[in-house]
């Protein structure tokens, strides 16, 4: 084995390691969030409705490179400094949040108008009637684009390297330099094989297991 192997290899696990924990820092906000704010979405109130829009609206339709530059560039001008990893997961959470609860949106107006209507009947709140009778029947059909949003946001953390954060990507990127520096070789194409490997291998099931999910339900 080249003696470049070892310590490349170190150096990309210590970046899987921070795009992994970005990954489910990023997931886990985006899907309280998205939740809470889908069901917001089918609130009776309208100027609920519209303020929870508006969010939904701005950060979907922005790019999420957009996203992080304006949290880690423009806010320090304001007074307000983040660090790297806060700065990506706050980007990537405001992204998927949205995204997320527009899906939740779609798939609990999906449920049968009916179902609601009997629940309110028996007497149960609006929270009642979110809790026991419609997000349990929205799960099912929002359980594949969500997984398909979250193989989207562990895709998208590669777009921390723009800010700075030595993620698997960053990683590779100063390893090819440092080689390049030292050896006059870059090595790139198995270095950068090897992080397609790394987000294949944890995009593959997912994407699988949305596909299957899919097949069962239909």
């Amino acid at each position: 084995m080249p003696p470049w192997v070892g310590p490349v290899a170190d150096y990309l696990a210590g970046g899987l390691r921070e795009t992994v924990l970005l990954a489910l820092v990023s997931i886990a906000a985006s899907l309280l969030a998205g939740i809470l704010l889908g069901a917001v979405l089918t609130l009776p109130s309208r100027p609920v409705r519209g303020v929870v829009r508006a969010y939904v609206e701005v950060w979907r339709g922005l790019p999420i490179i957009i996203i992080l530059f304006f949290i880690f560039f423009v806010l320090p001008i304001i007074g307000v400094r983040v660090n790297t990893f806060a700065a990506a997961a706050i980007g990537l959470s405001l992204w998927g949040s949205a995204n997320m609860a527009e899906v939740v949106r779609g798939a609990v107006q999906s449920v049968p108008r009916g179902q609601a209507e009997a629940a309110a009947a028996l007497g149960f709140s609006w929270t009642g009637r979110m809790r026991h009778v419609l997000l349990p029947q929205a799960a099912r059909r929002a359980l594949p684009p969500l997984i398909g949003l979250v193989v989207n946001l562990i895709q998208q953390t590669s777009l921390a390297a723009v800010i700075g954060l030595l993620d698997i990507l960053e990683a590779s990127q100063r390893s090819i330099e440092r080689l390049t520096l030292s050896g006059g070789s870059t090595h790139a194409v198995p270095i950068l094989g090897a992080v397609l490997a790394v987000f294949f291998i944890i995009c593959l099931p997912l994407t699988m297991l949305s596909r299957w999910y899919e097949r069962r339900l239909h």
